[in-house]
Parts: structure tokens; sequence; C-alpha cells
């Protein structure tokens, strides 16, 4: 089904009123997958910015995820509140992924700009967020305020993680090639989310959205642990 939702799949478990049974596991893989990674970068022998922030970034985003997966599925009990914490954690994954790639970047004039442009647009979504949700009557769609979250996001991930990697790649190492090609595999998630393609009831936009962004977290660690085994010039930094 494409432009419009299927009806969400509701069902009774331990006497309790459920409903996307599939968002739920496929939030929970992410989430767990994105915290596991984020051990995983700790590890990474560096104190330098750019680990440190990829770091909290696989943890907030993790969260973020496994908190999604409980306001999707408990949305009788907890209603749009249920989903704030999950709305809130994406701007500010997405701000830690930015400061990350931008941390590194050999210009320190271009890098303090990068910086505030960052920040100043991580502040806008959150102004724009809390305008919608002021404004909302209880016949609003209940999507509409994450509609921001979703545009900053695509925006900060393809212009960091996405035109950032790619100029690194010639100038620091070519593994950035993987956080690079991360992009190009989340990439279809905003076409699939805003455009609302569904493949099956028990598989639609939200789950193949959610795959997707796994996959892509993933080729973002496989290229942060090639990057540090290149013991790059920035790691002294």
């Amino acid at each position: 089904m494409i432009g419009a939702d299927f009806e969400k799949i509701q069902f009774v478990l331990f006497g309790l009123n459920l409903v996307e049974p599939m968002a739920f596991i496929t939030d929970l893989i992410m989430g767990t997958v994105s915290i596991i990674l984020g051990m995983k970068v700790s590890k990474i022998q560096s104190n330098h910015a750019f680990y440190i922030y990829w770091k909290s970034f696989f943890y907030l985003f993790g969260i973020g995820a496994l908190a999604g997966g409980v306001g999707h599925t408990f949305f009788f009990y907890f209603g749009i509140p249920g989903k704030f914490l999950s709305w809130i954690c994406g701007p500010l994954s997405v701000y830690l992924l930015e400061q990350a790639m931008i941390s590194i970047n050999p210009k320190e004039k271009k890098l303090e700009i990068l910086k505030l442009i960052s920040s100043l647009k991580m502040i806008v979504v959150f102004i724009i967020f809390g305008v919608i949700l002021y404004n909302m009557s209880s016949t609003s769609k209940p999507e509409l305020p994450f509609l921001p979250i979703a545009i900053n996001t695509i925006l900060g991930v393809v212009l960091t993680a996405g035109a950032l990697a790619l100029s690194y790649k010639k100038s620091i190492s070519t593994k950035f090639s993987y956080i690079y090609l991360g992009v190009l595999v989340m990439l279809p998630t905003a076409f699939i989310f805003l455009l609302k393609i569904n493949l099956h009831q028990w598989f639609d936009k939200n789950d193949l959205s959610h795959v997707l962004l796994t996959a892509g977290i993933i080729y973002f660690y496989i290229g942060i642990r090639k990057i540090s085994e290149d013991r790059t010039e920035f790691q002294s930094n």
C-alpha cells in the first residue's frame, strides 16, 4: 500500500491491549544493535571527540529506538506523550552524529561555523516541534510532530555523514566510504516514510525503515572501527 497506512494490528498480551507488534520487534532489534555498537566504540583507545560523539550517538539512538518501540505498542495507554522520549532523542542523536563528523574538519574556521549551524538547526527543530505539539488538537494526525524531526534527520545525516564523509574519504582516509555507504543504505527511508510505502500490513513503512536504519548504523560502525585501525592523523588531536 502506497500513500496510505494499513490499519494498525491490534493484539492482546497479558490482558493488555497492544498495537504494532512488528514495530516493537524491529525497534527492539535496532535499539539493541545500536547500544551494542556504542559499547564497541567505547573500547576504541582514543579520547578524540570524533569517537566520543559517535559513542554517544549510538547510545542515544539506541535509547530512542527502544522508547519508540514502547511508544508504538503501548499507544492505547500512553498516547502521543508515549512517543515524546523517542522523538526528543531523534534531533539529539542527529546532533551528536553531526558533531562527530564536524569535529575532524581540518579547517578550524569552518569547523566552528559548522558546529554553530548544527546547534542552531537543532534548536529550530525543537521550537517547530514544540509549536506543532502546542497547536495540536485531539483530531490531529498523531505523527505530525514527527515531521520536522524526520526532515532534520534526513538533512543532518545526508549533509554530514554523507557529504562530509565523501570529502574526508579523499582528504583523511578511504575508510570513510563505509560511513558514506551507511547513508546510502539509510536514504530510502526518507521516501518510504514520507510517501508511506508499505510492503505488507505485517511489514509496513516503519518496519522497513527500521531494517534499513539498522543496516545503516552497522555500516557507520564498520567505518569508525576501520578508521581507528588506520591510526589517522586526527586521532592525536
